[in-house]
Formats: structure tokens, sequence, C-alpha cells
């Protein structure tokens, strides 16, 4: 999809961009070539969060990606999406971070890929991970500035909550950047594509959801000690001394194994 088709289609539509839902549509052909090429073939199912006018969702049903779901929230999305795709995609009015992927599920696990709004990245960021026992992989376009915490290492500057969840459960990679005048209307920033692949595993969402938890207390004020994060959190601090000499240090200085720790023994506490 080019700009010009990006303009036809939101003139035909009788709409422009929505702020309310962060929408900025890229349109370079290569970049979206790229990107769905990240997505493997051969999976469970396919669902593609936030659609557009359908950019991606052009290149996924051209590889004939199927089962092939498309989520969006914006009525004029949707209705440009049903219009063009209805045939070989099903189209839901869906909120990316409150998706049940095991409604997908049919004994192979699938994959999620999408261009997701800035404003609410995180938020499906998680519940994608949360809902990780059915999914083999995400792909998501992103601010260049998330995507690089999302796949930050323990024990640097950006490492933080989600990092951590995506870590638990798998390992994630900024593949390439993608510039602003790559989109229209041009964000302020650049982006990047986020490669996330999920690794089998037993934890239920609610055992996520409580690391997530944990994680989040950790790093809900990151230039405290861990003695004063656990205070203002009204967690009893004795927790740490099993672990030496870290009461005075910063959650961005544990290390991985350290985290998992404290997080079980806060677990057997709760």
């Amino acid at each position: 999809m080019n700009l010009a088709e990006i303009r036809k289609y939101l003139a035909e539509a009788g709409v422009q961009a929505n702020k309310k839902f962060s929408q900025n549509f890229l349109f370079n052909d290569d970049v979206l070539h790229r990107i769905i090429d990240l997505v493997p073939a051969g999976k469970g199912f396919y669902v593609e969060i936030g659609g557009g006018l359908g950019s991606l969702t052009e290149k996924a049903v051209r590889r004939g990606l199927a089962p092939f779901t498309v989520a969006d929230l914006d009525e004029n999305m949707l209705n440009v999406l049903r219009n063009r795709f209805s045939d070989r995609a099903y189209i839901v009015f869906q909120d990316g971070a409150k998706i049940d992927f095991s409604q997908y599920y049919q004994g192979t696990k699938g994959y999620v890929f999408g261009n997701l709004p800035y404003q609410v990245s995180s938020l499906i960021m998680m519940n994608t991970c949360f809902e990780s026992r059915y999914l083999d992989g995400a792909v998501f376009l992103l601010q260049k500035e998330v995507a690089q915490k999302f796949a930050a290492a323990p024990q640097t500057r950006d490492f933080g909550p989600i990092a951590a969840l995506i870590r638990l459960i798998g390992h994630a990679e900024c593949v390439f950047t993608v510039h602003a005048e790559d989109f229209y209307p041009a964000p302020k920033v650049e982006s990047a594509v986020l490669k996330v692949t999920f690794n089998d595993h037993g934890f239920s969402r609610e055992e996520l959801s409580s690391f997530a938890d944990t994680v989040r207390m950790l790093f809900s004020n990151r230039r405290k000690t861990l003695q004063n994060v656990f205070k203002i959190n009204c967690i009893d601090a004795g927790i740490l001394n099993d672990f030496g000499d870290i009461t005075m240090k910063r959650a961005e200085e544990l290390d991985w194994e350290t985290i998992l720790e404290i997080n079980e023994k806060i677990g057997r506490r709760k």
C-alpha cells in the first residue's frame, strides 16, 4: 500500500487519522513486506491487532496466513477492513489489550502481529505475554524507545517490568528501525519492529500476572533503594537479607537470578 492508496481509503470512508487511537498508517511497501516476512507460516492461527486501513492485513492475506483474525476498536477502520477483507479474514471489534487467545487455540499455537497504538502498546504487550501459552510469538511495530525497553537486558538502564515479563517466558529483539516519514500522518518519533519468541512454559495467566506485579513493584521507584521501595509498598524488607548486601541497591542493579528469587520469596508470603 502506498501513500496515494492510504489517502484514497481515508477519503472514501470520509475519515481522517484519529488521534484518540494514535493512528499513523504505514505506507512503505518494502517495510510492510519486511514486517510480514517475520511472521512464520504454518501456525495454528493468526491475529492482527490494530488492522487500520489494512496495510499489513493485505500482506498477510496475500501470504495465505490462516485462519486469520483482524482486531480493531475504530468502527470506521472496521468498515474499511470488512469491505476489503471480509471474505479472507475474520474482522472483529476487539480491544487488543484484552484478547483471550484461547478462543483461537485448537491444539497448535498461534502468532500475533500489528502496528500498535503508542499509548496502549504496554497493555497490549502485557496481555500478549499473559496469553503466551497459546502463542509461539509476536511481531509488533512500536515506538522505537518502547521497543528498546521491551528488549532490554537485566542490569541495564532500560530494563523494566515488561522486559522482565518477556524474559521469563521467552526473548525479544529489535529487528529494524522504521522512520517517521514512512507513516501518514508522520509521528514525531521513530518506530521499530520488535520480534518476541515465546518458550513452551507452564505458567498460568495468574502466575504471570503475579510476577508482573512483583517486578512492577521493584521498579516502581527506580531511583530509590530496594529498602525504601519495599517500605513504600508495605513489604517486609527482611526478604532482602537473604541476598547479602542489596538493601541499598536499586532495582536496575539486580541480576536476573536475584529478581526471580525475590519474586519467589514474595510469592510465598502472599
